[in-house]
């Protein structure tokens, strides 16, 4: 493909109608790139969100050069009203509300991307960004909106939106990823790595957990026991202000354990002295990193004051992920003072606006005040260390 060539964009209703090599069906090991960028944009995650909350998902496939292979490929969800979640709610940032909204890339798990092929020249990634921006926003007016959002993008990929010529885009930090990185060893190779107030801060997580009388341990995820977890699920939820049955709980479990996700998927179980399962965390493998994705805590029973949370979702994962090799965990937004003082790195994420002309651009006024110390984050220098 060169830039005289023309892209063929095609919008299909599932990821796995992409055309594979060979066959029609799911996009095949030639267009493995996809899947490289991150967990949250690649195919089995995308895949596991079709359907959710309501929204209309859709993709937009871009190919082209000899073979007509895959060069691009733009998810995008839409909905009335956006998500319930005011993390990836337009009303969080915009002066006013936006009615339908249109969502780019990757719809949920704070950590987006723009999927181009990595062989792709500049001045390729420039047209073929540009040829999918373009369809973007025909189907967003289709919908009833004026602009399309990229929630959660690296600096580089915001950047890379605003400097495209022929369309208006406008840009405002979200909330950063909190990730621990890890070094090769075992646990206390790890500690060993921290500063000492870190490694201070994380024994006395492991006496808490320890004085209180509990274990832990990590194991693969069992799909026929996932069940048991929602009521924790609903307790944590519920102390956040979100009224989640269980049998929405359970839903939401079971999409974790779904669409080729099972296998990879871990449970880190926090056990009370008489054996009662007191926390939980559910995390998924993907590459050389463990995501964290779900947290419940039997607050009614009396758990949740020594610990269990940090043990849950942060030590018991990283003995887990370090015995495996891997060199990140990922620990997703908010508490980040407390990730902080156990290692994690913040990276800076983005929102990016783009529509075909100013005027159909909307203010923004963004408002994280409902997140309280989290919101103070939002405009820290990447990577920048909490002090103790």
């Amino acid at each position: 493909m060169n830039r005289t060539t023309v892209p063929v964009i095609r919008e299909e209703r599932a990821i796995d109608a992409l055309d594979a090599p060979g066959g029609r069906g799911e996009a095949g090991e030639a267009d493995a790139w996809l899947d490289r960028p991150g967990f949250y944009s690649s195919r089995r995650w995308t895949r596991s969100q079709e359907g959710d909350r309501g929204f209309d998902t859709r993709y937009l496939a871009c190919h082209g050069g000899p073979g007509g292979e895959l060069r691009a490929l733009v998810p995008f969800h839409r909905l009335a009203g956006g998500d319930s979640n005011p993390l990836y709610n337009e009303t969080t940032v915009l002066a006013d509300n936006p009615g339908v909204q249109v969502l780019a890339g990757s719809r949920t798990g704070y950590d987006n991307r723009i999927l181009l092929h990595p062989g792709c020249s500049p001045a390729e990634r420039a047209d073929l960004l540009t040829a999918v921006t373009a369809h973007l926003l025909d189907r967003a007016r289709e919908a009833g909106a004026d602009h399309v959002s990229w929630w959660y993008l690296p600096a580089a990929e915001a950047e890379e939106l605003a400097a495209l010529t022929g369309f208006a885009t406008a840009s405002t930090p979200c909330l950063p990823s909190a990730v621990i990185p890890l070094s090769p060893g075992g646990f206390e190779d790890h500690l060993a790595g921290l500063p000492a107030a870190r490694r201070a801060l994380v024994r006395r997580d492991l006496r808490r957990v320890a004085s209180g009388g509990y274990t832990a341990h990590t194991a693969p995820a069992d799909p026929a026991t996932v069940e048991q977890y929602a009521p924790l699920v609903c307790q944590v939820q519920r102390r956040h202000g979100e009224d989640l049955s269980e049998e929405g709980a359970v839903r939401y479990l079971r999409r974790c354990l779904g669409s080729g996700l099972g296998p990879d998927a871990v449970i880190t179980e926090v056990l009370a002295a008489d054996g009662a399962l007191a926390a939980f965390s559910l995390g998924i493998r993907h590459g050389r990193a463990l995501y964290m994705r779900v947290f419940g805590c039997d607050y009614a029973g009396g758990h949740g004051a020594s610990g269990e949370y940090f043990e849950a979702t942060l030590h018991g994962p990283a003995r887990y992920a370090l015995a495996l090799g891997l060199s990140e965990l990922h620990l997703g937004v908010t508490s980040y003072r407390a990730k902080s003082l156990r290692g994690a790195r913040l990276l800076n994420r983005r929102v990016v606006l783009v529509a075909a002309s100013p005027d159909r651009l909307p203010a923004l006024a963004p408002d994280w005040g409902f997140l309280g110390d989290d919101a103070r984050f939002l405009t820290r220098p990447a990577l920048e260390a909490v002090p103790c």
